[in-house]
Parts: structure tokens; sequence; C-alpha cells
């Protein structure tokens, strides 16, 4: 059996469709497998807000539709690393998902936007910890902002959640979830009120934890299984609150719920698999862990975000779906912001911004030359710079871990992205 994950916008006439992107009985259609026989079916789909729906490819007519990440991008993924360049790679990512306005324009108010978001976060959670009403108004007017940046520039808010502070990590953590659920919510083609929505439930997906004994909660070192179970219980325990409020959405409700379940069927607290989760419920997921894998916690080292995204895409179809996987690298990038890379040169720089059209070729600040000393740093764009016989003059063999270089990528963050040099 060929089953098939679509958008629904590419859903027509002569396939056959077995599963939706959230359990059948949660959907207003009485059947749980159709062959699609008109536009009245599919507008159907459409008009009740299902986002992704599973064609059955033996029993109905297929897609056309390319891979999402080509072979190329693919050999960046894989668990060998890649030593020798690359040829380009095409593009993968449709045109029209473009920002109004450049990441160096948006930086300064994403900053002062995630610093607002988190000051808002700290308050509501210290206040359910008291016990106290959580002002859902205020989140709702943080996610707002956040939003609006996102729609203004895909990139901007997106990389400051690879900025670490480890003193604040469960606040940032939230924030962080928000921030990449509607990066990734906006990738995809989610409406504003869906990004909204989802935006609101990652901001609070974490909020049971505050119902979590702290000396668990902190606790600097492996759980007991007696203690993991109670620790497991926040997300029960994060749906108890927002229900106690009549204005939270449902598809924050799914992000709170869901974010611990894994496509087997292997996560937390119901064991849903496959398309019993929702598409709010994945993006969540799959957010989460990526934020989670970065941070240096006490029972695990910080994995770099290049690492990261390269798990992620090796757990696709066991702990998540693998073209939704595919999707969020496509977001973030192969090689996401503030890595270490080292290009055909021999030289070594730090990706500042993500070339969604061709993710193997980022803009890179150049920072150590061939033999790896500090050189004054140079803005170069890999999908620009050629040779006068068109080739690429640069591209990245793999992957530098910055401590070996004693390098802190942190302090590279507030560089202008701007005017590289040709």
């Amino acid at each position: 059996m060929a089953s098939k994950k679509i958008p629904v916008q590419k859903l027509k006439t002569g396939m056959f469709v077995e599963g939706l992107d959230r359990p059948w009985i949660d959907s207003p259609f009485f059947f749980h497998k159709k062959l699609i026989k008109s536009q009245d079916q599919i507008d159907k789909f459409v008009s009740h807000g299902i986002q992704h729906v599973t064609i059955n490819t033996d029993k109905g007519a297929d897609t056309e539709d390319k891979p999402v990440l080509n072979n190329n991008e693919k050999s960046h993924l894989s668990a060998t690393p890649m030593e020798q360049p690359q040829p380009q790679p095409q593009p993968s990512v449709e045109s029209e998902n473009t920002d109004s306005i450049k990441i160096e324009e948006e930086l300064p108010r994403a900053k002062e936007i995630k610093s607002n978001v988190t000051s808002v976060v700290k308050s509501i959670f210290k206040d359910a910890r008291m016990g106290k009403a959580i002002e859902i108004n205020a989140v709702k007017e943080q996610v707002g902002d956040i939003v609006d940046s996102v729609i203004r520039n895909r990139d901007a808010l997106l990389c400051l959640t690879n900025l670490k502070d480890y003193d604040d990590y469960t606040f940032l953590h939230c924030v962080n979830i928000g921030i990449l659920a509607v990066s990734f919510g906006r990738h995809i083609g989610m409406s504003t009120r869906q990004l909204e929505n989802i935006g609101f439930g990652g901001i609070l997906h974490d909020i049971g934890k505050t119902m979590i004994p702290e000396n668990i909660l902190n606790k600097p070192g492996k759980y007991t299984e007696a203690e993991y179970e109670i620790m497991k219980r926040h997300v029960s325990l994060g749906g108890e609150i927002l229900q106690k409020y009549d204005n939270i959405p449902d598809e924050a409700m799914l992000v709170a719920m869901q974010h611990h379940e894994r496509f087997n069927g292997t996560g937390y607290p119901n064991r849903l698999s496959g398309d019993k989760i929702s598409l709010e419920g994945q993006i969540a997921s799959i957010s989460d862990v990526y934020d989670a894998l970065t941070y240096e916690r006490v029972y695990h080292k910080a994995a770099s975000c290049h690492a990261t995204v390269k798990r992620l895409y090796e757990w696709g179809d066991t702990l998540f779906e693998k073209t939704l996987i595919e999707r969020f690298v496509q977001c973030i990038g192969i090689y996401p912001f503030n890595s270490l890379v080292e290009l055909s040169t021999g030289q070594c720089g730090i990706v500042v911004s993500v070339n969604h059209q061709n993710l193997l070729r980022p803009q890179v600040r150049i920072i150590l030359d061939s033999n790896k000393k500090r050189q004054n740093p140079t803005l170069i764009d890999l999908a620009e710079e050629k040779d006068g016989n068109g080739d690429h003059l640069y591209s990245i063999i793999k992957e530098l871990d910055p401590a070996a270089f004693r390098i802190d990528v942190n302090q590279f963050a507030d560089m202008s992205v701007s005017n590289p040099v040709r």
C-alpha cells in the first residue's frame, strides 16, 4: 500500500483519501476512506479547516509533486558527513512565500518582541504556580506581535531562537516554541488566525509544569521511573489549567495536549500515532524536540542546530512524519542560523541568513581564513558568489564545533546581514 500525506490544496478528483490531519471522529465527515469524485467534496475538506490529507496511490490518483528536499540536500542530512562540495540544488520553496522587508530591518523589532514575550511568559508562569488567573489577553497580544513579525520576515525572530540563555530555559523554551510554531506554520501556508492560535498554544504548551514539584522539575540529574511519570503529568495538568478559560482556541489546546505525542505511537499522554495526531500537535512536537536538543541541560549536552536537524531527519516516519520533517528543515535550514561551517576554500564562517530557495547556499560571515586563523569578518552570499564561468566559488563542506576554535557564535548575532562583499 502506497500512502502519501499531501496539503489539501493538492487534492484532486480521482484520489483516494484514507486519512486526515485529525481523527475522523473529530471531523464532520462520516466516512473513513473515500474516493474523491467531485470538486464539491474537495471544497468540503477546505471549508472545514482540513490542512492535510493522506491519500492511497494504489487505490487512486497520485500527485506529481517533486520531493520537498532534493538528493543533494538530503545527502547533507545523512548519517555520514559530506566531505566534498555538492552541485547546486534546485529551488524547493514556493517563490510566492516571500518577505515584505529584509531581515536586518526586522531584527531590532524582533529582539524587542522576544524580550517582551519572555517577560510576559515569566509573569504568567509565576501566576499559574501561585494559583492565580492567567492573563490570557496579554498572551494573545504578544502572540499577535510574533505573528506580525514572522509575516513581515520569516527569519528575524526565528534566528533569535538559536541564541541561547541557559539561565531562563523554562521561559525561553516556551517563547521559542511559540516562534518556531508560527514560523513553521507560515512556511506551510497557514492563515493568520491559524498562526495566532498555534503560537498561543506554543507559548503556553508547558504551563502544566507549574504544577510539577520544583524538586522534580529542577532535578540536576536523571529522573527515576516514578519521577518521570510525575513529570509526564505536566501535559494533562496543562490541559486542566487551560480548560478553565472559555477563550482558548482549539488549535492551542491541541498544541498543549499533543506536543509529546510521536508519529509511531511512542509518545504521551495518549500514545497517539500517525494522523491521529493533529497537524498542530505534530508541528509542536517537532518544534519542541528541536529546541530542547539544542539547549545544554543537566541530563544532556547541547547539540548544534545542524546536528539536531540531521537527527530530526533521521527520525522521519518514526517519531515524526517524514514530509513534515522535510518542510521543517526547509523552514529553518540545513545549516541554521549561527552554525559554524567550513567552506570548500578552507575558510570558516557563521551562517547568518538561510536561503530558503537553495538550502545549501546561505549567507555566511567568514571569520577564519584557510589556515583557521582569525580574519576580519567578511560577509558572502554562497548563492551569488561565482567565477567568470558562472561556477560557485564557495560550497559548505561540513559543520564545525565552535568550542574547538574558542568561538562564541553569539557575538556575531548583531552584525549586519546586508551588503555582502563581492
